[in-house]
């Protein structure tokens, strides 16, 4: 029970920060993010990577992942939010 609780807590923490990342996106940031990890092209995994990673605190986000799979789920989870927000901004 008190690892679900941890899980939980770490998840609702990474939501609040991601929430939080997001808000303090230029819209043209914004726009490159969500056009990067939605379409995913050639050379957009890598120039998404690059621009989050450029931002220490998403850096440090990033970093927590324990292996592949969940750096990418990160990543899809990251879409997400981008997404929400840029609906947010042009709703």
């Amino acid at each position: 029970m008190a690892a679900e609780r941890t899980r939980s807590d770490k998840g609702k923490k990474g939501d609040a920060f991601l929430k939080d990342y997001t808000s303090r996106l230029t819209d043209e940031h914004l726009r490159f993010l969500d056009m990067r990890l939605k379409h995913r092209l050639t050379g957009d995994m890598a120039e998404a990577i690059n621009f989050l990673s450029s931002s220490p605190d998403m850096d440090k986000h990033l970093s927590n992942s324990k292996g592949a799979d969940e750096f990418f789920d990160l990543l899809d989870v990251i879409q997400k939010q981008v997404e929400r927000e840029a609906r947010r901004r042009h709703s």
